[in-house]
């Protein structure tokens, strides 16, 4: 019995990696630290800057295809 056996290589650039950086790191804590000012609790702070992170994340994926 023959497996179909597949080798799979993943390829990471570094515009990945800073664009991991900058949408995750910065911008994550720059909404946290908005969202803590607005609420002053660190539970809905912490919601806040996952909520704007991801976000942001679809508005870029949603920009991305309306320019295609």
């Amino acid at each position: 019995m023959l497996h179909n056996q597949e080798f799979k290589i993943y390829i990471i650039t570094t515009g990945d990696i800073v664009s991991f950086f900058v949408m995750e790191i910065i911008i994550g804590t720059m909404t946290y630290s908005l969202a803590m000012k607005l609420f002053h609790n660190v539970l809905l702070a912490s919601a806040g800057g996952w909520v704007g992170t991801e976000t942001i994340k679809q508005l870029k994926a949603a920009v991305k295809m309306l320019l295609k």
